[in-house]
């Protein structure tokens, strides 16, 4: 995949498709950014974390907190050195050449397939018990609303976007200040903590490499933050408002992680925590807060609500790039007349329905099996991040040029984020659980790079 790699260049929009349109606003891209940290993944996953690795869990979302906030680093510095060239994809396919870049957005194309799929899924499971409504028919009527979302303007879903992301964000400050009054005895309900923090005061109960067996589960949760380099490309400010999005990163991860999991282990034992079982509603139920569980339902659909709408889009702009840079039929550069990309949608929305089709009919474990397995595509992409963008460096400082937003200790910091991944990838493949599901990753991975190199003299012919 290490193609030889030309002057850094923007790249070419369509001709036939003309441009996507540039209707978002910095606003709209930093809450597209922050809703990218805050879903299911926080509000329920965090129970799986919290199950394995007990209080350690504050480490390991503080490692995939740095993690995360690195990489986003590199995004902005890349970003802010050719502004307008298009997502994290377009960077690495600037920093590694287009085989790189072309394996990089079909596995981001796939992983986002997949995780709309299932969110619909969860959308519909949540909304079935009121309404009497098949199930199938269901799921339609929830596809079909985001599509249409999507299909309307780009303007309109950013808007949808922030309002979805502006509530999480509520909630998650609503709880941090329910937890703290109860903790201070501002509340009715308060809450004796002598016997909680009996249980949680030994920070590794299960030992060091249950903390390390749940780095994965961490960083699969607080992913998503690239996702704003997407979404930047149709703003008024593509390389600002990357930037601004990405510098908050560390705040946000402190704040809507670190602060929110400490409190729950400041109200509930972590024993008392159960995989799949919200450990935020478990908290306000300990706090005694009157109809916890219909709130959090209503967070936990708006979070999935969230996700369903935010994947629609970035898999349907990310299949826009791949026919940009002749990783996809051309269809797909075709806009509608408000600058959308229709066919890119429409088809996302087919695939991802077949898939959740596939989830309703076949086993569970074989369901879970897939979406494991396309998890670890996130990996493969930030290890190509960063590998894209120490090339770049290096290139740039043999050029002799001065970086706009310089990273901070370079090569120090992208060789020990190049370490962890390596190791969240040892410790995946130590697992019995995860071990088969990234030997089924890196074999689709590897599928994408035999396409890649069976398509290449086709693409290069044609461009």
């Amino acid at each position: 995949m290490n193609d030889d790699v030309g002057p850094v260049v923007p790249h070419d929009r369509a001709p036939e498709g003309g441009s996507l349109s540039h209707a978002l606003r910095g606003r709209h891209v930093a809450m597209i950014a922050i809703g990218g940290t805050i879903g299911s993944g926080l509000f329920v996953g965090a129970s799986s974390a919290l199950a394995l690795a007990g209080p350690g869990a504050l480490i390991d979302y503080a490692v995939g907190g740095l993690i995360v906030l690195f990489i986003c680093r590199m995004l902005a510095e890349m970003a802010m050195a050719s502004p307008g060239t298009g997502s994290f994809v377009a960077h690495i396919r600037r920093g590694l050449g287009d085989g790189a870049g072309f394996v990089a957005g079909w596995l981001y194309w796939i992983m986002w397939v997949c995780v709309v799929s299932v969110e619909a899924l969860a959308c519909a499971n949540l909304i079935g018990p009121s309404l009497p409504i098949p199930y199938l028919a269901l799921e339609i009527l929830v596809m079909g609303f985001v599509t249409g979302i999507n299909l309307f303007s780009v303007r309109g879903y950013g808007e949808f976007e922030y309002w979805l992301s502006l509530l999480k964000v509520g909630t998650i400050v609503a709880f941090i200040g329910a937890c703290i009054a109860g903790l201070l005895g501002l509340t009715p309900y308060g809450v004796a903590v002598s016997h909680v923090m009996d249980v949680n005061l030994h920070p590794v109960p299960r030992g060091a490499m249950a903390i390390v067996a749940a780095v994965p589960l961490v960083l699969f949760a607080i992913g998503g933050t690239e996702a704003s380099t997407i979404a930047a490309v149709e703003s008024d400010d593509p390389a600002g408002n990357v930037l601004r999005a990405t510098r908050s990163v560390a705040l946000r991860i402190a704040a809507f992680y670190v602060i929110s999991v400490g409190l729950i282990l400041a109200i509930v034992p972590w024993t008392d925590v159960h995989p799949g079982v919200s450990p935020f509603l478990t908290a306000l139920n300990r706090l005694g807060i009157p109809g916890a569980e219909v709130l959090m339902g209503g967070v936990i659909l708006i979070g999935c609500f969230s996700a369903l709408n935010s994947g629609l889009y970035i898999t349907s702009r990310m299949m826009f790039e791949l026919a940009e840079m002749r990783g996809a039929p051309r269809f797909f550069v075709r806009l509608s007349a408000n600058g959308t990309p229709r066919h890119a949608i429409v088809t996302a929305t087919a695939l991802a329905f077949v898939v959740a089709l596939g989830g309703i009919l076949s086993p569970a474990a074989a369901f879970n099996f897939l979406l494991g397995s396309t998890g670890t595509f996130v990996l493969f992409d930030y290890v190509l991040i960063v590998l894209a963008h120490m090339r770049l460096r290096f290139q740039a400082q043999r050029r002799g040029e001065r970086l706009a937003a310089p990273m901070w200790c370079f090569p120090l910091l992208s060789v020990v984020t190049l370490f962890f991944l390596g190791l969240v990838f040892v410790v995946m493949l130590g697992d019995p659980e995860t071990r088969t599901q990234m030997i089924a990753g890196t074999v689709t991975m590897l599928m994408v790079v035999l396409v890649e190199r069976l398509t290449r003299r086709r693409r290069a012919l044609a461009t």
